[in-house]
């Protein structure tokens, strides 16, 4: 037997001669989808890349094995789909230009949230993060494999449904550790049967983690929100809809909803224009009834009348059930027998409407029972009726409103002989005195009404996060008033100080002042030989120069190809590549390139002088001379992006690089 190798799909070994897995029966000449990493490939010096498992707008999921152990992993790949793409036939991934500024975003919340994860590895029903590193212009993350089923499946191989002992078995861990994700700061947003598995040893896992734009509609990335499970508020990216702990009791809530009933829960969007989720207790008369409401609690589609927190659910869950409850457990018993009572019209009317929850009902009277039952009967409010009795408020109700008159046409008169005995000087200072009494009460119940706003919005951390996205991002619930300066630690554009500290509670419409960086103050003028104009502004941006710092301008004297570089010039002074430029010192880069009006105005001069007559040698030595450089050749297409270092940093992201086209140009 020769070496063996992995299968991409199973990661099992097989011997290396086979071309078939004998163990799930991959073919290795399988086609792939050319957008994701190809099966084979190895990252990072260790990790082998297998075949996809599944994708959304945030990235891609790949089986995986660690070459160095042999213990298969799963490989997560930060790839927003519709930000950018992959290079053919490689695995790195090139960015559009316009989008770049977006996508460093969102990798940076990607970032964070895995390295969160990563602290919370000691937590055995969250994967744990096993490494993080940056290669081909993106980030990833390996976690340990999942040996276990997701619940959905796990559901359908023990008849769809699990009863309240089941649950309340398995489930507090996931509770627990779902509440300490909150602690974190962690929203996990798509709680379903689809994220959480179940092992052999009858443990949950939670899975699923994503950035909150892929779990919130029309947030900036292609969103994934699981039907029925989805709470109402990620629906909507409006400030209205605010998101937070109350989000993932919804998740939760549907879940159990599923698992109890082995129904799958009406979606949130149908439940707003028309509401008929049944109770589950309606719909399996064997689960708790006070377990069915908490969980329509838990259901609301008003965030603010939702249970707010996993603890407050869990508390309310396995709780013991007030005597209300109780009395409402023998009143459903009581009804189930009376449903074949010839006659019997309310209790028939009792099981037919569901939907509403019933906390107090009267017991039927004059029922003959079918057979004997204990029967709790609560008094009718007409069995203890009485007459009224007058009452001393009934006694004194006529002089009070005689005085109460009387008062008011005294308050009359008293105006009147105001009127008629206050001079009209006086009563003008009067009026002023009680006009400016006014405007200070005014002045001061204004400023109570500020301070007594309420404050509901919780000040994220932007330090680090792109002040255009984050503007945009926050606009609804804060102002961000921006302060430009220069920055070595920090990108242009990137926020490295703010006014509010994270974590503090502030009013809507609040300004928070934050600090943008400009970017570095002195960065080194790139080489521009063989590079395009759009190919020069892109070196730049990367060299840290901006594009408040230089100008393109079209060199009416020079030769070359359309759209090329010619000259470097700073302050009317010709530079040369990797030269040191001070951004702040107020003056521009002017980069001067080759239009294709300019080599049209050479071919028709060479076309001139090539038809008028030749005198003497020396006046054709005399012919105009290039005052700058020779043309240049065409630039080399450049195919790989350099890769980015340092993990597990967010990489930096080059833009896509394009081939230069000879056949346009023109002033940029």
């Amino acid at each position: 037997m020769g070496d063996s190798k992995f299968c991409n799909r199973c990661m099992e070994k097989y011997d290396e001669s086979m071309h078939v897995c004998p163990s799930c029966g991959y073919v290795e000449s399988d086609e792939h989808n050319p957008m994701y990493v190809p099966p084979g490939t190895i990252l990072h010096s260790k990790y082998l890349c297998g075949v996809l498992l599944e994708y959304n707008g945030e990235g891609a999921t790949y089986i995986g094995a660690d070459t160095t152990t042999g213990k298969k992993v799963l490989i997560r790949e930060y790839m927003p789909i519709n930000l950018c793409t992959r290079v053919k036939n490689k695995a790195i991934i090139s960015v559009n230009y316009n989008n770049l500024a977006k996508y460093k975003a969102f990798m940076a919340e990607y970032t964070e949230l895995n390295k969160s994860l990563a602290r919370l590895r000691n937590n055995s029903n969250i994967p744990p993060v096993l490494d993080m590193f940056a290669e081909n212009n993106t980030t990833y993350t390996i976690f340990e494999y999942i040996e276990g089923v997701k619940m959905l499946d796990y559901l359908k191989e023990n008849a769809g449904e699990l009863s309240w002992e089941q649950v309340s078995k398995i489930f507090p861990p996931l509770f627990t550790t779902i509440g300490i994700l909150h602690n974190a700061g962690i929203i996990h947003r798509a709680i379903s049967p689809d994220t959480v598995y179940i092992t052999d040893k009858g443990e949950l896992k939670l899975s699923g983690f994503c950035v909150s734009a892929v779990r919130t509609a029309n947030a900036g990335l292609e969103y994934e929100l699981f039907k029925g499970y989805a709470a109402p508020e990620q629906y909507s990216a409006s400030s209205s809809s605010r998101q937070g702990s109350w989000t993932d009791v919804y998740g939760v809530c549907a879940l159990l909803y599923r698992a109890l009933t082995g129904c799958m829960p009406v979606d949130s969007m149908s439940r707003q224009t028309h509401d008929d989720l049944h109770e589950p207790h309606m719909l399996d008369s064997r689960i708790p009834r006070h377990v069915s409401r908490v969980i329509m609690e838990g259901m609301n589609l008003n965030g603010r009348d939702r249970i707010q927190t996993i603890t407050e659910l869990v508390t309310k869950l396995f709780e013991q059930p007030s005597e209300n409850y109780e009395e409402e457990e023998i009143l459903d018993n009581t009804s189930t027998v009376l449903l074949g009572t010839p006659g019997n019209a309310a209790a028939a009317a009792l099981q037919e409407a569901p939907q509403q929850p019933v906390y107090h009902q009267e017991q039927p009277q004059n029922v003959i029972h079918e057979r004997s039952a204990p029967v709790y009967k609560k008094p009718r409010r007409d069995d203890s009726y009485k007459y009224d009795k007058e009452t001393t408020v009934d006694r004194i109700k006529v002089p009070i409103i005689v005085a109460l008159l009387f008062l008011a046409i005294m308050m009359i008169l008293g105006v009147i002989i105001y009127k008629l005995i206050v001079p009209p000087a006086e009563e003008t200072t009067v009026k002023s005195s009680r006009r400016s009494s006014s405007v200070s009460d005014s002045a001061a119940e204004n400023t109570t009404k500020e301070s007594d706003k309420d404050k509901d919005t919780e000040v994220p951390d932007l330090v680090g996060q792109f002040y255009t996205y984050s503007k945009d991002k926050w606009k609804d619930f804060f102002v961000l008033d921006a302060d430009f300066e220069y920055n070595n630690d920090y990108d242009n554009d990137m926020i490295f100080e703010q006014s509010v500290k994270k974590g503090e509670m502030i009013a809507q419409g609040d300004v928070i002042k934050v600090k943008v960086s400009k970017g570095k103050e002195t960065a080194t003028i790139p080489d521009y030989q063989g590079l395009s104009v759009e190919q020069y502004k892109n070196a730049l941006e990367k060299a840290g120069i901006h594009d408040h710092n230089y100008q393109f301008i079209e060199s009416k004297n020079s030769y070359g190809k359309t759209n090329s570089i010619v000259e470097l010039q700073v302050d009317g002074k010709v530079v040369t590549p990797h030269s040191s430029f001070n951004n702040k010192s107020g003056k521009k880069l002017t980069v001067y390139y080759v239009s294709a009006d300019s080599v049209a105005v050479q071919q028709t001069e060479a076309v001139q002088t090539t038809a008028a007559p030749t005198t003497t040698v020396a006046a054709t030595t005399q012919a105009p001379v290039p005052t700058t450089q020779a043309p240049t050749s065409p630039p080399e297409p450049i195919t790989n992006p350099p890769e980015p270092t340092d993990p597990p940093a967010p990489p930096v992201v080059d833009p896509p690089v394009e081939q230069p086209n000879e056949e346009s140009g023109g002033e940029q």
